[in-house]
């Protein structure tokens, strides 16, 4: 009868390179989570905007850097649910796309992405509309993210709503 003798290495070392595989992969997804999962609007370089501007009024604008300007607009009802047609002009900058963002400024009440459709020569436009909210008086924001080849960059823009 012969006796095979198991390598005594052999079960350590196979445990530490399960350990070492386990914590790649944890490490691993734990990257890609942040990745997904981090809010998108901290890469954006945003620039104030000039002075406070009402909405209702007309377009406000924004310098951004040195030689663009931004001119973010918006025309409706300015209630929950109503349409709201959006207009942002850009000059002096390569802008490649828009997004324009609808957040409640002192409650949380999601975040609303409208994605802008170019009509040429830094002019874009686009449909969104506000959610509707309990309070009389609703502070919100609009964020005006640029897509750039030199990055992304951004202005907003506060208003409030009485019902």
């Amino acid at each position: 009868m012969q006796h095979h003798e198991e390598d005594p290495l052999r079960p350590p070392l196979l445990n530490l390179l399960t350990l070492l595989t386990l914590m790649t992969v944890l490490v691993a997804a734990g990257y890609l989570a942040d990745y997904y999962l981090r809010d998108s609007r901290e890469d954006v370089t945003w620039y104030p905007p000039r002075w406070h501007c009402d909405l209702r009024e007309g377009p406000c604008r924004t310098d951004i850097g040195l030689k663009g300007t931004l001119r973010f607009g918006m025309q409706g009802e300015f209630e929950s649910y109503e349409p709201l047609r959006i207009d942002v002009r850009t000059s002096g900058l390569d802008v490649q796309s828009v997004v324009v963002e609808f957040i409640g400024r002192d409650m949380n009440m999601g975040l609303t992405r409208v994605e802008m459709k170019s009509i040429g020569e830094g002019h874009f436009q686009g449909v969104g509309e506000l959610r509707p909210w309990a309070e009389t008086v609703m502070p919100w924001r609009a964020q005006v993210i640029l897509e750039t080849p030199d990055g992304r960059k951004g202005s907003w823009y506060d208003f409030d709503i009485h019902r």
